[in-house]
């Protein structure tokens, strides 16, 4: 059995570089680029569809405030 004094760290040091590009820049991206989608997603909120137009209300688009009147039943 190694003695902990004997225990360098020279291996790891070694080959630690070679496995870290690969999953820095092939396999952690794609789960980094997935959280940050589902975080723009969620604060999109899901007020329209893609591809529909905005609603046409006045109420909703501030009608109130450039002084037009609403529609009347």
């Amino acid at each position: 059995m190694a003695d902990m004094t004997q225990m360098t760290g020279d291996y790891a040091i070694s080959w630690l570089p070679w496995i870290m590009i690969p999953m820095v820049f092939y396999i952690l991206p794609f789960p980094i680029i997935a959280i940050v989608f589902l975080w723009i997603e969620r604060e999109g909120g899901g007020e329209q569809a893609m591809g529909q137009d905005l609603p046409s209300q006045p109420e909703l688009m501030g009608a109130e405030s450039m002084g037009a009147t609403p529609p009347r039943p």
